[in-house]
């Protein structure tokens, strides 16, 4: 299981991401036999169960090296995510009817391909992006996933040197890495690095926006510091 589960994670992300222009064919096809188009449906199936597959694996490797105190799976607001999936039903319809009769695609395909393809490639922009806080005995494990490539990250409590409650954020500064499923926030932490340069090249400040604010932070070692909230 080891050694699958590192196949699993081996895979690029932006390769499995690439499986979603399947869906053209899938509609393009569907007058032929139903095995082809089921061919090209079945290999998008498997993209998107190996996307599932990778989280799991992730978490079971995070879980092998540590002891995981604390799971958090921050996602968009609801209603954020049904206004954006009408959004592109409505304009696809309208592409679909304009565009119908067009390459021999009836409208019904042009519009189902227009929001197969939004809702598989542009899902992280449409629904937020993918994020899940692992809260660990040693520190803080991270898969942020905006949009085609994911990023596996993990801040050691050493490398901390506090914890800031954000209460509202208006206009956030350009050395925050905001790891959250949307750029506005309302309400989360913000870790601060003990190095001057940050964590990272890439990472000075990272921002969290957890479910259980609360919960996340009892977790936290007492060498962790935890502000209050801050308005900015």
């Amino acid at each position: 299981m080891k050694a699958f589960q590192s196949f699993v994670l081996s895979i690029p992300y932006l390769f499995l991401k690439k499986i979603p222009y399947a869906w053209v064919f899938v509609i393009a096809l569907w007058t032929w036999p139903p095995v082809i188009s089921g061919i090209f449906l079945g290999i998008i199936l498997l993209g998107l169960w190996f996307m599932v597959l990778q989280q799991k694996a992730w978490e079971a490797e995070i879980a092998r090296e540590y002891r995981v105190l604390h799971r958090d799976q921050p996602r968009a607001p609801l209603l954020f995510q049904v206004r954006n999936f009408v959004l592109v039903c409505l304009g696809s319809a309208l592409i679909g009817w304009i565009a119908g009769g067009r390459l021999g695609l009836s409208s019904i395909q042009w519009t189902l391909l227009f929001i197969g393809v939004m809702l598989l490639y542009k899902d992280a922009l449409l629904f937020g992006a993918g994020t899940v806080y692992l809260v660990t005995n040693k520190g803080i494990a991270i898969r942020y996933i905006p949009g085609h490539v994911d990023y596996r990250l993990f801040f050691g409590y050493d490398e901390i040197r506090n914890i800031e409650k954000i209460a509202s954020v208006k206009k956030p500064p350009v050395s925050w890495s905001i790891l959250t499923p949307q750029r506005k926030i309302t309400g989360g932490l913000l870790l601060k690095p003990k190095k001057l340069d940050g964590f990272s090249k890439l990472i000075y400040e990272a921002v969290l926006c957890p479910v259980d604010t609360e919960g996340f932070i009892k977790h936290m070692p007492p060498s962790i510091v935890v502000r209050e909230p801050v308005s900015r």
